[in-house]
C-alpha cells in the first residue's frame, strides 16, 4: 500500500494543549503556572531594558471557572509592531533570542504560547495588550481545515477609573 504524506502547519503548536505542555514543560493543569511566570519575565525584561527598578503588579482572579491574569509594568510596553510580528507563527520574535536561560526566557518566544494556552484550554476570552495607548484584545483559533485563524482588534483602552 502506498504511503501518503502529509503536510500540517506549525501552528497547531501554538494552540495544541499537547505541543504546549512540551514547549513548556508544564503538564495544562500547570498552564496558569507558566501564564504567571512568562508575564513576569517579560515585565522584569522589560524594566532590565528600560534600565529602571522593576514596578510590577500582578492581580489573579477567577470567575465561571476562567482564571483572569494580570500584570502591570514599568517597562516602555510592547509595540504595535512587535504585537503584529507575534503574531506571526511562522516566525520566532523575540528581542532576547541570545539570552535564554533556565530561570528567565528559557523560551525566547513566550508570547506565543501565551496566546495559545487559551485556546488550549478551551477559554474563549481574548488575551488583552495594553500598550502605547493601543488596547490589543487577541483570540487564536482554527478555521474548518486546521489552520491558525487571528482576531486582533485594536481600540483604545479604556480611560482609568477617576480616584476619590
Amino acid at each position: 500500500m502506498p504511503r501518503t504524506v502529509f503536510s500540517t502547519s506549525r501552528t497547531a503548536e501554538f494552540l495544541d494543549r499537547q505541543a504546549l505542555q512540551s514547549q513548556t514543560g508544564q503538564s495544562h493543569d500547570r498552564f496558569g503556572d507558566v501564564v504567571i511566570k512568562e508575564l513576569l519575565d517579560n515585565a522584569l525584561d522589560a524594566a532590565e531594558s528600560a534600565r529602571v527598578a522593576p514596578e510590577i503588579g500582578l492581580t489573579v482572579s477567577s470567575s465561571d471557572g476562567v482564571a483572569r491574569v494580570c500584570v502591570s509594568d514599568n517597562g516602555p510596553g510592547i509595540p504595535a509592531a512587535v504585537i503584529e510580528r507575534i503574531l506571526d507563527s511562522t516566525r520566532n520574535v523575540s528581542d532576547k533570542e541570545s539570552l535564554r536561560s533556565p530561570t528567565r526566557g528559557m523560551q525566547g518566544n513566550a508570547f506565543k504560547p501565551l496566546l495559545g494556552i487559551p485556546y488550549a484550554l478551551r477559554v474563549t476570552e481574548s488575551v488583552v495588550i495594553e500598550a502605547h495607548g493601543i488596547r490589543h484584545e487577541i483570540a487564536l483559533s482554527t478555521d474548518p481545515s486546521s489552520e491558525l485563524a487571528i482576531r486582533h482588534t485594536k481600540t483604545l483602552p479604556p480611560a482609568p477609573l477617576a480616584r476619590r
